[in-house]
């Protein structure tokens, strides 16, 4: 006898066995219990998920000789002519060969003919969507209106290319695709029957290839099977289908949280040596990945498809990745993979983008870093970028390094605190050359505007009333409101330009004077009175003109 795939040897007979349609399947029996059948049926869905299959029992159930319930009996004569292909009343066209005006003008003269055998005559076409414009129009009043002895049931993988015409007149069924546990149950219960042992993460890794399309799974199966006949394993899956162990990834991924770049370059050698194709494995990855973060946001990787190990393993890792950093990675992934194709050099530019995954910091806690900065620590002189950041963000990123660290030098950190803070209050009690000040201070304002050019226009106009140790009292007129609110708010930025420039450590103290003469003075002073308008001119920072 003749080999037969596994894809049509193990094809469903009966609705029950169709796989992960049970919403489609189960209403279908129930129109066929109640002889509620519709004149067509559109059958949409992704390829290999039993579209075509479904017509097909469809049309066995509708002339059966001895159905038992909804399902076909698929003994009687008209089943098995079905079956073979030579029934006279079960037509099947394939839309993409007989698309023309004429094929339909054709179909509407045959319908009229009552059935040979059976009650009903039932016209499959498959990937209707390829039938051209005019031969949809010319379809229109049949479907519509056919004879009663007529049903159509019409298969597409595009139904956003049927026109809304036709849609109008159908019953629309949507297929899913099959999940990756139940193509590796229903791959189990088939090699439990021919025989074959399987190990069940083989199974997933299949099941996971073939994208949610249980024909193409079945497809795969076959020529593992070509390859040892007696026992699939997760090695000889990966030999013949050229595909990676999920192992990989985790240990990626691990390297990835531990910033170790070494071992991630040492890992897609080995992968890339082994014949793996770049698109392969980024493709992998990212579904490993996207599954990562689905057990982040779900709190564990109970809900997602994959086998009780790689759970576990899921597990594990989300414990060391926060959803934001998660997130970041899936996108770089998302961005790599769909230019890979494009890409001179597909190796050298994933390389290159696992390793700044492994080597970018982790997304912190705006609260947590301010928290580890001590303002008595930071010295004038010294600026956010000047902190030493990978100190802190490889500290806040990996709390579980740093927590020996800092228990172990509280002490010394209390001692250094409290001498710099002395430090600065000796530095604050002694006195400076208040000469050489007046003197530099046209140079100093002058080094603020290198910096801060608004506040060099507004400071400019300030007026040293004296010095009192290292506190530098200026004056502004009260004229100048705005002026002296906008220095205000940026006090401690001109300290800071001010001591870079000095070479000490200086403050300011910031008065206003009042204004001796004119008029508009005692407007703005009248006017300042009411506190209506002057909680007006505080909340805006404005000035009375």
């Amino acid at each position: 006898m003749a080999y037969t795939v596994t894809a049509r040897k193990w094809r469903p007979r009966k609705l029950e066995e169709v796989v992960a349609q049970e919403h489609i399947t189960t209403t279908l029996k129930n129109a066929i219990l109640s002889d509620r059948i519709a004149q067509c049926y559109l059958l949409c869905g992704p390829r290999g998920v039993g579209k075509t299959t479904t017509a097909r029992i469809i049309a066995k159930a509708l002339n059966c000789e001895q159905r038992d319930g909804a399902d076909p009996c698929n003994s009687c004569s008209s089943c098995e002519s079905i079956s073979s292909g030579t029934s006279l009343n079960v037509l099947e066209i394939d839309g993409a060969s007989n698309n023309g005006v004429d094929d339909i003008r054709e179909l509407r003269e045959v319908v009229r003919y009552a059935a040979t055998q059976g009650t009903y005559k039932v016209y499959i076409i498959d990937e209707v969507h390829m039938l051209s414009k005019p031969a949809f129009n010319a379809l229109l009043k049949t479907l519509e209106e056919p004879p009663a002895h007529v049903v159509f049931v019409f298969a597409t993988t595009e139904v956003q290319e049927v026109p809304d015409t036709i849609l109008s007149r159908c019953q629309r069924y949507n297929f899913r695709r099959v999940g990756e546990g139940r193509i590796a149950e229903h791959l189990s219960y088939i090699a439990g029957m021919e025989g074959i042992i399987v190990e069940m993460s083989a199974l997933h890794l299949i099941a996971n290839r073939a994208d949610g399309s249980l024909r193409d799974a079945e497809s795969l199966f076959d020529q593992v099977i070509a390859f040892n006949e007696s026992e699939i394993t997760m090695d000889s899956v990966k030999q013949v289908l050229g595909l990676v162990d999920r192992k990989i990834y985790f240990e990626i991924l691990q390297s990835i949280h531990e910033a170790n770049s070494p071992h991630v370059l040492k890992l897609l050698e080995v992968v890339f040596e082994s014949g793996v194709e770049v698109e392969e494995f980024s493709f992998g990855l990212l579904e490993v990945i996207r599954k990562l973060l689905f057990s982040k946001i779900q709190g564990s990787a109970e809900g997602i498809d994959s086998t009780e190990e790689d759970k576990a393993k899921y597990d594990d890792l989300v414990t060391k990745f926060k959803s934001e950093d998660l997130l970041r990675i899936l996108q770089m992934m998302m961005d790599t993979h769909s230019q890979l194709s494009k890409s001179i050099a597909p190796r050298f530019r994933l390389e290159i983008v696992l390793v700044r995954m492994a080597m970018m910091g982790r997304t912190v806690d705006i609260a947590q870093l301010l928290a580890k900065v001590d303002p008595a620590e930071v010295v004038p002189g010294s600026t956010p970028d000047s902190l030493n950041r990978s100190e802190l963000f490889s500290d806040s990123a990996y709390p579980e390094r740093s927590q020996d660290k800092i228990t172990g030098s509280n002490e010394s950190a209390e001692k250094n605190k409290n001498a710099t803070q002395k430090d600065i209050t000796n530095k604050l009690s002694s006195e400076i050359d208040e000469n050489k000040l007046r003197k530099l201070w046209p140079e100093l304002v002058e080094g603020v505007k290198a910096v801060k050019p608004t506040l060099f226009n507004f400071l400019k106009e300030a007026r040293i009333l004296g010095i009192d140790r290292r506190t530098i009292n200026l004056a502004l007129s009260k004229k100048d409101s705005f002026q002296f609110n906008q220095v205000n708010k940026n006090k401690e930025d001109i300290e800071r330009l001010l001591s870079e420039k000095f070479g000490e450590l200086l403050k300011i103290n910031l008065t206003q004077e009042p204004v001796l003469s004119g008029s508009n003075v005692n407007k703005e002073e009248n006017s300042a009175g009411d506190p209506r308008d002057q909680s007006v001119l505080d909340a805006l920072d404005g000035e009375l003109l």
